[in-house]
């Protein structure tokens, strides 16, 4: 009889658990119409990034430093363009949609390497929102709650 309610006892917990799990994981922001939606109970503010609206960087070196970006070369395109900080930057997301830039999650070179491997099984509640609208190199980036390597050129 002991051992029925020990057994029972653990496959309880095991349901719980995996039922926190999956509810944390839907509980995240959705654009809808132009507009942010709750989805589930997120534990984390709004996103300020217009719902629904690609970030468009300007297209002049004039307008890009009138809007204090930054004018260069950028990665391997052969042409310079601007690039700007976030406005969002820092903030909460568990998914790059709710970021001006990037949802990115922090990795060790060891992490980033098994991500490159596709062998990544590393666990994030939030990534946060990238500091550079473009940010170049192989990162962290969270997509849908899940966490992905991904490289930038």
């Amino acid at each position: 009889m002991k051992k029925i309610v020990i057994f029972s006892a653990a496959i309880l917990a095991v349901i719980l658990l995996s039922r926190f799990y999956s509810n944390e994981k839907n509980n995240r922001w959705t654009c809808k119409d132009g507009q942010w939606i709750a989805y589930g109970q997120p534990s984390y503010p709004k996103p300020i990034k217009s719902c629904g609206k690609k970030t468009s960087l300007p297209k002049t070196k004039e307008s890009c430093l009138a809007e204090g970006g930054i004018w260069k070369k950028i990665g391997i395109d052969p042409f310079e363009s601007c690039n700007k900080k976030a406005a969002d930057r820092g903030n909460l997301c568990r998914d790059s949609s709710e970021c001006e830039g990037r949802c990115q999650v922090t990795l060790t070179k060891e992490e980033l390497k098994q991500g490159m491997k596709g062998l990544l099984f590393k666990r994030a509640k939030y990534g946060q929102c990238s500091v550079w609208v473009i940010e170049l190199g192989c990162r962290g980036i969270m997509k849908n709650g899940e966490i992905q390597v991904i490289c930038f050129d």
